[in-house]
């Protein structure tokens, strides 16, 4: 465990000693302050304060963002050949995985927590249920787990920090696809089937606030599966 906590240590770290880390922190700041003023003033002129339109556009921005937070995990390690290296430390594949996989989640819940202040002032000056504002957090927290887990799967996989970065966005995109296509044709069973493996068909089921125990079984399946393939890649290395 103290291996993990290290790694997991140095890989934050080395985010906020990146010019990346605070172009991605304000942007995503900019981005959903923007979208909170616009359901502000939204709500003037309509009686209903609905914050799910916030947290939908907060998911979308988790696909853009996650790609650029693990593309380099483990492709790095392989381009400039330290991943040896690592492994003499001595670590093994899942601490060197879950180290990893740790230090990206927590920076992405960094980005989340930075909007805290949407429910603060909600509650202060608003009129909205509790529920569905911490349902659609929890979700949230969910798909970035999710993310960052399939994240690494693709850094895993390649050396290319920019392939690894294609292939995790190309693969979270076919995750929102599946369940665009189910929303357009939803007495197609064919649709219907492939939803429930999208990631963001199991958030928007939690978006209202309504946690239901299959979605929460979902997430964790899928972190645990890609976790462990990607353990699985890395043990390839010894019979190369």
């Amino acid at each position: 465990m103290n291996s993990i906590t290290q790694l997991f240590s140095k890989e934050l770290r080395s985010y906020f000693t990146s010019w990346l880390a605070y172009v991605l922190l304000a942007g995503w700041l900019f981005l959903t302050g923007y979208i909170f003023v616009l359901l502000i003033v939204s709500s003037t002129i309509m009686p209903n304060f609905n914050l799910a339109p916030l947290f939908s556009n907060m998911m979308v921005f988790i696909l853009f963002i996650t790609p650029l937070v693990t593309m380099r995990l483990l492709s790095e390690e392989k381009s400039e050949g330290t991943i040896e290296m690592l492994f003499t430390s001595p670590l093994t594949e899942w601490q060197v995985t879950l180290g990893k996989f740790l230090g990206a989640l927590l920076f992405m819940l960094v980005l989340v927590a930075c909007t805290l202040y949407v429910p603060f002032f909600t509650f202060r000056y608003g009129s909205v249920d509790s529920g569905p504002v911490w349902g659609s957090y929890l979700s949230l927290i969910c798909v970035c787990g999710a993310s960052v887990a399939f994240g690494i799967f693709c850094s895993s996989l390649t050396e290319s920090q920019v392939v690894a970065g294609f292939l995790t966005f190309g693969g979270l995109l076919g995750s929102w696809i599946l369940n665009w296509v189910s929303q357009v044709a939803p007495d197609n069973k064919w649709a219907s089937l492939l939803s429930e493996i999208s990631l963001y068909s199991h958030f928007q089921g939690m978006l209202g606030g309504a946690v239901d125990t299959k979605d929460l079984i979902f997430f964790l399946t899928f972190i645990f599966f890609f976790l462990y393939a990607t353990v699985r890649v890395l043990e390839s290395r010894k019979w190369r």
